[in-house]
Order: structure tokens, then sequence, then C-alpha cells
């Protein structure tokens, strides 16, 4: 807590301090006994004790009205600040949004690649596919596993880093499926 903010609490503790010195000051001058002449001395000093309480107790209020408004000076300045930092976070989401699509995309065709699979051996997952099948696929794969890594680039040029780690994984794995793939036809 910096000063600026230690400047309320205590200018409220010391107003609070100074009014209950006060409201003790003057009870104490509304219930003393005026009969004797040692008693109107006592209520004569606790008048003057009432008065330097009531100056100390105006300066605390100014004090407190002070820090009162310097406070509402700072929250309505984070206020600003707050509302002028929306549009960063907006921005940012959106751009979270579009990469997360783009990695939703490839994902998606990569699932994809079971269905093109499954249908080029037809439906036996026993017969290795044909030469021109295994082919296409590998050349699937490694369009694939290149968005994935223009994915990768792209979420960590945002600063998206887990994002940007799953999207280099991904092309990895991609990239290492297609190349087994390629050798395996022997091209």
């Amino acid at each position: 807590m910096d000063q600026d903010d230690a400047d309320l609490p205590d200018a409220a503790a010391t107003f609070d301090r100074e009014l209950a010195a006060y409201t003790r000051l003057g009870e104490l001058f509304l219930n003393t006994p005026l009969s004797s002449v040692k008693q109107l001395e006592r209520a004569n000093g606790a008048l003057a004790d009432i008065a330097a309480c009531e100056e100390r107790l105006q300066a605390a209020g100014q004090r407190m009205v002070l820090a009162l408004g310097a406070a509402r000076a700072r929250q309505e300045q984070l206020a600003k600040d707050v509302v002028a930092h929306v549009p960063v976070v907006q921005a940012r989401n959106q751009r979270l949004k579009e990469l997360m699509a783009e990695l939703s995309a490839v994902a998606g065709e990569v699932g994809g690649l079971n269905t093109a699979i499954s249908s080029r051996n037809n439906g036996d997952p026993s017969r290795s596919p044909a030469l021109d099948a295994a082919r296409d696929i590998s050349a699937m794969l490694m369009a694939l596993s290149d968005r994935a890594e223009r994915l990768a680039t792209g979420a960590r040029e945002a600063e998206f880093e887990e994002l940007a780690t799953q999207a280099h994984a991904l092309h990895q794995r991609l990239q290492a499926i297609g190349k087994k793939l390629h050798q395996a036809v022997g091209d």
C-alpha cells in the first residue's frame, strides 16, 4: 500500500478519534453539575477543551475530505485505464479465437484422414493402402503439418505460448507420420 492509499484510512482514523474525544468531552460538559464554584471551573475548562477538540475535529475532517477526494481521483483514473484496456483484451480474445479455430480445423482435418485412409483401403485395415493412396495421404499429412507449423508460429508471435506448444507438437507428430509413410512407400 503506497502513501496515497494509506492517507484515507489514516485520515478516517484520526477523524474518528477526534469525534470520540469531542463526544466524550461534550457529554462530560453537559452532565457536569453547576452547583459549586469548582464545578463551574470544571465546566469552563471542559468548554475550552471542547473548543480545542472542535478545531482538531475540523482539521481532521478537512484532511479526510482531501484524502477522500484523492482516493476518488485515483479510482476514476483506474476506471478510465480499465475502460481503455478493454479493447486490448477484446483484440487478444479475438486473436485467440481465430487461432483456436485454425487449430480446431487442422485437428478436424487430421481426424478426417482416418476416413480417407479407411476408404482408400476399402475398409480392410489389414490391407496396406495402395501406393498412390499412400502418397496422397503422405502429402495431406505434410500439408497439415505445415499448417500446424504456421499456426504455432502465429500463436508464438501473438504470445500464446500454450497454444503455440500444442500446435508445434501437432506439427511434429504429423511431420513424423508423414515422413514414415513417405519412406514406407519408397518415394
